[in-house]
């Protein structure tokens, strides 16, 4: 598939699938280890420490870590701000949002928008439970709950969601923040009215079981190569 014929909303996914296929294990085992880290301890040490870290516990040279870095942030996978991290695979953020994903009632992390939650239980391999709220009215609130296949119950049933347009202007994990859930198919209409209709992909419930096993399971599977390392959390 072309860059052209990729239909809007999709261009992110379509990126992220191809940079992962691209990744060095260098830049796998650094992705994996920040993650192991952030959701086993809930925040990361700097990344030169991130860097000694990896080093020692992958076996893998640091100056080949460090080399990875610049690639790395451009590609979405790992971004970095005065030597902090501050998402992992485009999917999660180290700084807190108001979308959360929760493994085992302990370990929770936040997520970067819709898509990112459609993934990350099967980019993980583990269920968990998706918390957030609807873009159009915050006082409500939405849960996800999925396995390793994908989302497989939400409630509100309605659920629904809206995938920006990305064509490469701003950050991967920008247009991974600009998607939005919704409590349901109205919420999202007046959304996209008051928001001008606003060019990328509305999922409206009657095709979010579709959309969360197609979209969620593509990059899930995408991206799971980058957090081989990660232990089980039992």
């Amino acid at each position: 598939m072309t860059a052209a014929a990729v239909p809007a909303g999709l261009e992110l996914l379509e990126h992220l699938c191809r940079v992962a296929a691209n990744a060095s294990p260098a830049a796998r085992g650094l992705v994996s280890t920040a993650t192991s880290g952030l959701l086993g301890r809930g925040w990361l040490p700097s990344v030169d420490s991130l860097i000694e870290t990896t080093a020692h516990t992958l076996d893998i040279a640091p100056h080949d870590l460090r080399a990875e870095l610049p690639w790395l942030q451009q590609s979405g996978l790992l971004e970095t701000a005065e030597n902090r991290v501050i998402s992992l695979g485009c999917l999660f953020a180290t700084r807190k949002t108001d979308l959360t994903l929760v493994l085992d009632d302990k370990h929770e992390v936040s997520l970067l928008g819709p898509l990112a939650a459609l993934a990350a239980p099967i980019a993980l391999q583990h269920a968990g439970v998706i918390r957030g709220r609807c873009a159009l009215n915050a006082s409500v609130s939405l849960r996800l709950s999925a396995d390793e296949e994908g989302v497989h119950t939400r409630d509100p049933e309605g659920v629904a969601l809206f995938l920006p347009a990305w064509l490469a202007v701003g950050t991967p994990t920008s247009a991974m923040a600009a998607g939005v859930f919704f409590a349901d198919d109205d919420a999202l209409a007046d959304w996209q009215t008051q928001n001008g209709d606003p060019a990328g992909m509305p999922i409206v419930s009657m095709f979010f079981a579709m959309a969360a096993s197609d979209l969620g399971g593509k990059l899930g599977q995408a991206l799971a190569p980058l957090f081989s390392h990660l232990p089980d959390f039992d």
